[in-house]
């Protein structure tokens, strides 16, 4: 008996083109029963991602998705603030790049932050009508479906089990790394589409011919500019993954003998999409590097960014939640429910790669995309006092030393998930021909060895997510005076609010947000948070911090009302404010 007679994917010519999935590769003439059913297909495993989604954000959209979220305070308001931002940038016509209504007069250099632009800016009519909280709840719903459903199209291309596919997409969108930044509203991280995206676009040009690869490139031209309005953190981290792939694959067909190793319309496509991405991002980035207000070197070199990677222990095994940590958080803002390990892949998920890595040892893509998320593990462990981890020895490069590098398991969530949906997919194919030849009985074992597997992988991650699902929520509530005398406020006014947002507790911009950003804040979040950038007014901040409540607490100098005077005659401040309720 043919093992693959019972997946209609394999009798079917146009599925067995390389280029089937490919969306510039589609004829004109009108949508084939082919593309109508995998539209189908798309719109399901969509409407099932967002479902769960909304699962995750349960206490959200059966509350008030207008009025609570995460959290007003910590990461979540500097999230929210930039929400904000966009819409009002695009309605007002200012600047979407520099702004000085944080860290008055200076100003902060936007793509410096983790503004997100890319999702603020689209969804600024949201934000119109709704307002920022409903706004950025839309984005943290969206963004593990949108991520799901991007990996799953990377997963189809390859003409796997669609339950196979549906489960890879669904490790990487809902992984413990994604839901658990987007507990802290770290978009950054958890809107990460572009990773796959990305990925599906090259693995065109790589696999092809590529039927129109000017049109594939192009639009992954376009992809990665989008990424960059997004998080540059992520672009740089897909960068160094797509280069990997490229010259493994060039080395392997090098070996293999093959006389092109890279094709005409690889060549024109990559091409095109470098071309398309200069052209869109020239600007950015040189603003970003070299623009007003931008930030030379670390971005935050007081944070031990370069140690902060993923345990190993952390990554195999559920941690405990941290009832100190958690306590810890709860008084300086932040995701208030339980918070758990991250970088948390499960030990099932590994045991299918050993596995799979063994007995189809002859799959060059799933030997890839295994060896790709082992090598990002590795590195994505981080430094190490005694400087032996391999991310030691690009650390303090000039663009890596802004990485975090727990954030290049995204890599190895993504690489993992298919090879995944890659041993699922031989076992549902190759299993039945090897136990019976009855074709009933055939069917049976097809799906019972397929789950097996994706239910190996996905129920350990799924279990351990539990303890904090669906994700803790709260409103977000600001004081009298920033919801009813600021707005009125006349002329240009710049506010010191206590606590200071530099402080790590962040409400104060949350509050800014109420006001409708009618007013220009001394002080902010993000880089300039960093006492290492704070210049002649260190001494200041330090003070303003200390009485804001800050951790670690720092004494405070008898120099310090009289550096505070002179910082706020500096700073243009017109009013302070200590809120009482």
């Amino acid at each position: 008996m043919d093992p693959t007679a019972k997946d209609p994917k394999a009798t079917d010519p146009q599925a067995l083109d390389p280029t089937a999935l490919d969306p510039t590769a589609t004829e004109t003439k009108g949508p084939s029963p082919v593309a109508s059913r995998r539209l189908r297909v798309f719109v399901l495993v969509g409407g099932a991602y967002l479902a769960l989604a909304v699962g995750v954000w349960w206490h959200v959209w059966t509350g008030h998705p207008t009025t609570s979220t995460t959290c007003g305070c910590g990461d979540p308001a500097f999230t929210l603030w930039f929400t904000a931002f966009a819409a009002h940038a695009v309605s007002t016509g200012t600047s979407l790049l520099h702004t000085s209504l944080l860290w008055h007069p200076t100003g902060v250099n936007v793509l410096d932050d983790a503004s997100q632009l890319g999702l603020g800016v689209p969804l600024a009519p949201v934000t119109w009508i709704w307002g920022p909280v409903a706004s950025t709840n839309v984005a943290l719903t969206l963004a593990p479906a949108v991520s799901a459903l991007a990996a799953f199209a990377l997963l189809e291309r390859w003409h796997l089990w669609s339950p196979a596919s549906f489960v890879g997409g669904l490790l990487y969108g809902f992984s413990p790394l994604v839901l658990l930044n987007l507990a802290e509203a770290h978009l950054v991280v958890g809107f990460c589409a572009g990773l796959p995206l990305i990925a599906l676009g090259l693995d065109a040009l790589m696999t092809g011919p590529c039927r129109r690869p000017i049109i594939t490139g192009s639009l992954l031209g376009i992809v990665a500019a989008w990424q960059f309005t997004i998080s540059s953190e992520v672009l740089l981290i897909t960068a160094a993954a797509c280069a990997v792939v490229m010259a493994t694959v060039v080395v392997a067909r090098t070996g293999s003998g093959r006389v092109e190793v890279v094709g005409r319309s690889t060549w024109l496509g990559l091409g095109a999409g470098g071309v398309v991405a200069v052209l869109l991002l020239a600007g950015p980035v040189w603003f970003a590097l070299a623009g007003p207000s931008h930030v030379t070197g670390a971005i935050y070199p007081g944070s031990g960014v370069a140690i902060s990677g993923a345990s190993l222990s952390k990554a195999l095994w559920p941690a405990s939640p941290s009832s100190a940590f958690d306590a810890y958080v709860a008084r300086i803002g932040g995701y208030q429910g339980t918070h758990l390990a991250g970088e948390y892949l499960g030990i099932g998920v590994v045991v299918v790669v050993v596995l799979g890595v063994i007995i189809w040892r002859r799959d060059r893509r799933l030997q890839l995309c295994a060896g790709i998320g082992a090598l990002f593990f590795v590195f994505g462990l981080g430094s190490s006092p005694s400087g032996w981890r391999p991310w030691d020895l690009v650390a303090h490069l000039p663009l890596a030393q802004n990485i975090i590098p727990v954030r290049l398991l995204l890599v190895t969530w993504l690489s993992w998930a298919a090879v995944v949906a890659l041993v699922a997919d031989h076992v549902y194919k190759e299993l039945p021909a090897r136990l019976s030849r009855d074709e009933q009985r055939s069917s049976r074992v097809q799906w019972i060895g397929g789950l097996a597997v994706l239910a190996t992988a996905v129920v350990p991650p799924t279990v351990y997510l539990t303890q904090t699902l669906p994700l803790t929520v709260e409103p977000v509530v600001a004081p009298t005076w920033f919801t009813s005398v600021a707005p009125r406020l006349s002329g240009h006014q710049v506010v010191l609010a206590l606590p200071v947002p530099f402080s790590a507790i962040q409400s104060s911009l949350s509050w800014q947000v109420a006001a409708g950003l009618s007013f220009a804040m001394a002080g902010g979040d993000g880089p300039g948070s960093d006492l290492a950038h704070a210049g002649v007014h260190r001494e200041a901040e330090e003070a303003l911090a200390s009485v804001s409540g800050a951790f670690p607490q720092t004494p405070i100098g008898p120099g310090a009302p009289t550096a505070v005077r002179r910082a706020l005659a500096d700073w243009g401040v017109t009013r302070v404010v200590l809120p009482h309720e």
